[in-house]
């Protein structure tokens, strides 16, 4: 009979010991998130485990703009909602302690709308720009430099312009350098607007800026430019013969010169980077060509000319290490060929994971709702952000993040007591049975 009864006490034990140890690898508490549209909630880690998680995948849906990610134990959620409403997503996880999920819930609401101002505070939205400060114009040397300033009022964009003398070839000056020889622009984005080494070419040519809202655009008054010893004027911004500016006579290809040098970059797996470069004709006759190089090292003696890579900008290929590469820029006509100019060599990375392969720390979405690493197969596994915060805060601006994060210190307290009288009470049964085999003996 004691028998009888021990063998169920022991059933018993070992039945709640296994239940209480699936419950504990498979169950975690639910996350609540609520944030407001187009507003960054930051970094919120929405679980915090006890065991490593090898991958990750969620079922149902997130907003849009917001990411999922895990580090070591803990999972996070990060970045911009886009829509408002209610989501849920089941996130489903293996650990080193066996497989686990909890529930995410999501509410995104609409941002709050400000008060408009009292009347007497209302912009004036139903008329064009208000030019408050036009351009003068200056004389200067051929080579020199001349600085002009606009402004307005109640103005969205502006933008300024170089225009010929019969107002027939309007000429963006951002981009003017590409027109005009030798000429270089500085403050197109700014109210100062700087033109340094101007041609004679230029010589009639005028500067407006036209300023823009919904309302409509103005433009200032043109600013003529004047340039000493020009001997006349020029709508054709290519057409140097009128103005001398090859004053010798000759027909010598001078090598160009690079007015912005290509930039370098340190990337990720997925990422691209396009280097510029743009030259300027200084003898203003001949034809510019491009040739791009390539380099494993930042030796000018090592470079190989690129295959087609012939134009003014280059995309460099996603090829793990550094890629160091520059430009070489020459006139030519009639058969000759200037000097080359070169770019300086610039450095182009692609970072390496941990097992050798380019690519970030952050894994990419996929239409399935899982999340996968970069290189791995199609199914779903998310990677961690590339170095969250030690303990993720949402950012200020009243969204909010609520769960009871001592409900899961309880939890595992009470499982682990559990555990510990279920494995008590095996003890105890073996004791007894031992005894007894003693004494039949």
């Amino acid at each position: 009979m004691k028998t009888k009864k021990m063998k169920c006490m022991m059933a018993m034990a070992l039945m709640l010991c296994l239940m209480v140890s699936l419950f504990s690898f498979g169950a975690y508490a639910d996350a609540n998130v609520s944030c407001t549209v187009n507003q960054n909630i930051g970094t919120i880690a929405v679980n915090k485990g006890l065991g490593n998680i090898q991958s990750c995948s969620y079922t149902g849906s997130i907003p849009e703009g917001l990411q999922l990610s895990y580090v070591g134990a803990d999972v996070y959620l990060s970045g911009t909602p886009t829509t408002a409403g209610s989501y849920t997503a089941q996130i489903n996880m293996e650990t080193d302690n066996g497989p686990s999920s909890f529930t995410l819930n999501i509410t995104v609401s609409e941002a709050e709308v400000a008060p408009f101002p009292i009347e007497s505070e209302k912009p004036v939205a139903n008329k064009p720009p208000v030019i408050t400060k036009n351009p003068t114009g200056e004389t200067v040397e051929a080579g020199g430099t001349a600085q002009f300033v606009a402004r307005a009022d109640n103005a969205d964009s502006f933008v300024w312009r170089i225009v010929s003398a019969d107002t027939t070839n309007t000429i963006p000056a951002k981009d003017a350098a590409y027109y005009f020889s030798g000429l270089e622009v500085s403050g197109a984005d700014t109210e100062r607007l700087t033109l340094t080494n101007i041609p004679k070419s230029m010589n009639g040519w005028a500067v407006e800026c036209k300023f823009t809202n919904a309302a409509g655009s103005s433009f200032t008054t043109g600013a003529i430019i004047r340039v000493s010893g020009a001997t006349g004027t020029t709508n054709d911004p290519k057409d140097t013969t009128s103005n001398n500016n090859n004053a010798a006579g000759t027909n010598e290809l001078q090598a160009p010169k690079i007015n912005t040098q290509p930039k370098g970059a340190e990337l990720s797996a997925g990422q691209s980077h396009t280097m510029t470069v743009y030259a300027s004709n200084a003898s203003g006759i001949g034809q510019l060509t491009y040739q791009w190089y390539s380099s494993d090292s930042n030796n000018m003696n090592n470079i190989k000319a690129i295959d087609g890579a012939n134009s003014t900008s280059y995309t460099a290929p996603e090829t793990a290490g550094t890629k160091y590469y520059c430009v070489g820029v020459w006139l030519s006509k009639d058969g000759q060929k200037s000097t080359t100019t070169y770019s300086p060599l610039v450095a182009v990375t692609y970072n390496t994971t941990a097992d050798g392969s380019t690519g970030s720390t952050t894994g990419s979405t996929d239409p399935a709702g899982g999340l996968t690493l970069p290189g791995a197969s199609a199914s779903p596994a998310p990677t961690a952000t590339a170095s969250p915060t030690a303990a993720p805060m949402p950012t200020s601006g009243g969204d909010s993040y609520n769960r009871d994060t001592s409900s899961t210190l309880v939890f595992y307290i009470v499982v682990a007591v559990l555990a510990l009288v279920a494995v008590g009470g095996i003890l105890v049964y073996l004791a007894l049975i031992n005894r007894r085999r003693g004494g039949d003996e």
